[in-house]
């Protein structure tokens, strides 16, 4: 069965909405929900004026009958008055506004809006920089959602230089890594989900200066080879390499101690793909090898070990979390997409690629950007026994739409 991996499109990060209760299965249908909201909302202006603290309430519930009923642009339209009705009601900078931001950023999503979504993330975070304290379990969760979005968005037009998010990102993370740290807590979970997301910017931080002409100092174009310029990006990388393996190298020690033994042969194999990705093969080889035999000491069925190592990979993320069966093709939306077959060394660098199938047949720039990809990413190996072996790979790459 084919791995899935979506090309040039963003995960949306949708979060609960604390007016969800509005939309109960005894609600009346979307259409009349909006007329009956916009019916009340009449009324409070009326009697208590355009800014009545009332209306925010209504606005949101009226924006989650708009989103309900499919029309995003009325559902932003209403989120964004909530908002504004609550911010001259309850402050510019108020942890009370942070549901209706939470409901922005998914309506501007799933438009694809992404230098709005980066907007109201950056409001969200420097609200809990204002309003909850540096220590607190509030602040530490909003420090790692900013960089979740930063990770997943720095190849994004956002509006903002990619070397700039990157730094912000784990700028927020070191707040929320000192925060946690700061208890002797070692068994708080969040202190493995930081530390793996720190390796992940620092791997997409030494990965872009590698190949961005973007000057890392001033944040404008680079201007020829610069002897400075040169070592200042070599210099970069290299602190990048030390740091986020530190990072893993932690996540190794903490799940060892606390006898994770699954969560410990995750961390292992992220420690591979780590020193894989830097290009050193043989202690990315041990690693694998210890790995994997950690796996099978902890008892995994052969059928788990397989599903965890028996395929080769692309390198996306550092996690602790187990794999999920792959889905089924029938499962794929209607997406244009490409389907390759390829061979994937010890080493994780692909050869020898075929195209075997592609949706529309012919759409040759989808195909061309597929081999490209391809050609740039690098993969975890299948790993056994004796460590990481050479095997073949069928990917699908999933496209936003056929005309690209």
């Amino acid at each position: 069965m084919p791995l899935m991996l979506p090309l040039r499109t963003a995960v949306a990060v949708v979060l609960v909405a604390s007016a969800g209760s509005t939309l109960a299965d005894d609600a009346p249908p979307a259409s009349a929900a909006v007329g009956d909201w916009q019916r009340s909302i009449d009324a409070i202006e009326r009697d208590g004026g355009a800014l009545d603290h009332r209306l925010s309430e209504h606005f949101l519930s009226m924006g989650l009958a708009y989103r309900a009923n499919g029309d995003l642009d009325a559902a932003i339209d209403a989120f964004r008055q909530a908002l504004h009705v609550n911010r001259i009601n309850k402050g510019l900078h108020h942890l009370v506004h942070v549901p209706i931001v939470d409901l922005l950023i998914e309506a501007y999503a799933n438009q694809g809006d992404w230098q709005a979504v980066d907007q109201q993330h950056r409001f969200r975070h420097w609200i809990h920089k204002r309003e909850a304290a540096q220590n607190s379990d509030r602040f530490v969760d909003s420090a790692i959602t900013y960089a979740a979005w930063q990770s997943r968005a720095h190849y994004l037009d956002t509006g903002t230089p990619t070397l700039t998010k990157l730094r912000e990102a784990l700028a927020a993370l070191e707040t929320a890594l000192n925060a946690v740290t700061a208890t002797g807590d070692e068994t708080d979970p969040r202190l493995g989900q930081i530390l793996n997301a720190e390796a992940q910017m620092r791997l997409n931080l030494a990965t872009y200066v590698s190949f961005t002409d973007e000057d890392i100092v001033t944040g404008g174009q680079r201007s020829g080879d610069d002897l400075g310029d040169i070592l200042e990006r070599r210099n970069l990388i290299i602190e990048s390499f030390i740091r986020g393996k530190q990072a893993l190298e932690r996540v190794v020690v903490l799940t060892a101690r606390q006898h994770q033994d699954v969560e410990h042969a995750l961390a292992l194999a992220n420690l591979a793909d780590w020193e894989l990705a830097f290009d050193r093969p043989q202690s990315a080889r041990e690693n694998y090898r210890r790995a994997y035999q950690k796996l099978k000491a902890a008892g995994l069925s052969r059928a788990d070990l397989e599903r965890e190592f028996g395929n080769p990979r692309p390198m996306k993320s550092f996690s602790l979390a187990r794999r999920e069966p792959e889905a089924d093709d029938a499962a794929v939306p209607p997406n244009a997409y490409v389907k390759a077959r390829f061979r994937v060394t010890k080493h994780g660098k692909v050869r020898a690629v075929e195209v075997i199938e592609a949706s529309p047949p012919d759409n040759s720039r989808i195909v061309r950007e597929a081999r490209a990809t391809l050609g740039n990413t690098r993969f975890r190996p299948s790993i056994g026994d004796d460590g990481p072996f050479e095997d073949t790979a069928t990917i699908r790459y999933l496209f936003p739409d056929v005309s690209i």
